[in-house]
């Protein structure tokens, strides 16, 4: 085993030296939307955009999730430095932590999905989020293993404010976590009874630094892990068979080391999933965006409007008379966000969209494309743009696995949920 993984470190090496312009091209890019489109207010410091150009005003709490990161990322690169960073992530923190006392923005510690940047207000109609929490989580835990101090206690003070326990619901003999909280009378929403991105919320779950707070790991172990293949490629799927699934949790929890009681590394299970969608796009070449290198289908902008239901097979969703119709859009972080798990295809589809003139603008690769179609999206989407950063940072030397594998909760909550070394 560790001639292997010296074996894939050098590749690693080697593939980043012939990518380097395209890599450190994108990564600046994506760098730059975390640091500039975001509200520099005093009551909503820190919140970040959903999307550029952000016609609504509303931020992301996933898009700040991933923006800690990204603070963190562009010390490393150079992009901006210690102290500017450290000054970001702190004050962000201190808005995060003051939002979990408003009852219209938070419950039980969860915050709305999209916030005003303007009010600080939750926007009307959303819900209060689980899995966008626990993304924001996972970035302010990466901040503060990094930058230590004010940041790291601001950090722990957020994640121990989530009651994991709220979003538990027992069906029978099973228990599930929910979505989150309706935005307005707190009834918990649907339960994630499929495998998909909300992996990481048992983690945190689990590891929770707030005992009374801390779930055991039946939710984790009930949840329904229906296995397919697509050609050689046989894994456990999700039910859109979005490639974003088995990409989001897997950008800050390293699980390559890890097994869990039932056998399951879901590292090996990703790679399974993101060779079968390269191989779906490039089995399809009817559709131009695929035969000219596009693949990597997820929830993207598209040109009827955003779509969360592009996808590859397996899944759980049954393919209909519209499928076809849909799957030829591609968005860039879809290919990009398995860096780690197929380097060499997502590392050739990088290089393939800078080519394409459309595709590029202020923040690197905009976030979406349909040559069937003759269409570029116009926006990028701060999750899309968060995906891509960190796995390319990933990819280039653990970026962000080597900073959060190192979180005494996270590590128990690995080991709570009974995961092993693989």
């Amino acid at each position: 085993m560790a001639i292997c993984a010296l074996c894939f470190t050098a590749c690693k090496k080697d593939l980043y030296a012939e990518y380097k312009t395209a890599i450190d091209a994108e990564m600046r890019g994506s760098f730059d939307f975390f640091w500039e489109e975001v509200s520099l207010k005093e009551q909503t410091y820190g919140l970040i955009a959903d999307r550029y150009p952000n016609k609504s005003k509303s931020a992301s709490t996933a898009s700040v999730g991933y923006g800690l990161s990204a603070y963190v990322i562009g010390v490393e690169e150079g992009f901006v430095t210690h102290a500017e960073a450290e000054e970001r992530a702190e004050k962000t923190l201190r808005t995060l932590v003051a939002l979990q006392q408003d009852a219209d923005v938070a419950h039980e510690g969860f915050l709305a999905h999209f916030i005003n940047m303007d009010t600080g207000k939750r926007v009307s109609g959303v819900e209060i989020s689980s899995v966008d929490t626990a993304i924001l989580l996972c970035g302010a835990i990466h901040a503060g293993e990094y930058f230590g101090g004010e940041v790291k206690e601001l950090a722990d003070e957020l994640y121990a404010n989530v009651n994991w326990k709220a979003i538990e619901r027992k069906q029978g003999s099973k228990t599930y976590l929910t979505m989150g909280f309706h935005g307005e009378t707190h009834n918990l929403l649907s339960n994630w009874d499929w495998y998909a991105e909300q992996l990481m919320m048992y983690v945190l779950g689990a590891g929770s630094p707030n005992e009374e707070y801390r779930i055991d790991d039946k939710a984790y172990y009930d949840f329904a892990r229906n296995e397919g293949n697509y050609g050689d490629n046989k894994f456990i799927y999700s039910w859109f068979g979005s490639i974003f699934t088995y990409q989001f949790s897997h950008a800050w929890i390293d699980f390559s080391g890890y097994k869990d009681k039932n056998g399951t590394n879901w590292y090996e299970n990703s790679v399974a999933a993101s060779k079968a969608a390269y191989e779906f796009c490039r089995d399809k070449t009817e559709i131009e965006t695929f035969a000219k290198g596009g693949w990597g289908l997820t929830a993207c902008d598209t040109p009827d409007g955003y779509s969360g239901h592009l996808g590859a097979s397996p899944r759980g969703w049954p393919a209909d008379a519209n499928y076809s119709k849909i799957e030829g859009t591609v968005a860039p972080c879809g290919a990009l966000g398995s860096v780690v798990f197929t380097p060499e295809e997502s590392l050739k589809a990088l290089e393939y969209y800078q080519t394409l003139r459309l595709l590029n603008g202020k923040y690197g690769l905009a976030d979406a494309y349909n040559l069937d179609r003759g269409w570029y999206a116009s926006d990028c989407i701060g999750i899309d743009k968060g995906i891509t950063l960190l796995m390319l940072s990933n990819f280039k030397n653990n970026g962000v696995w080597d900073d959060v594998m190192k979180n005494e909760n996270i590590l128990l909550g690995l080991t709570n949920l009974g995961f092993t070394a693989a």
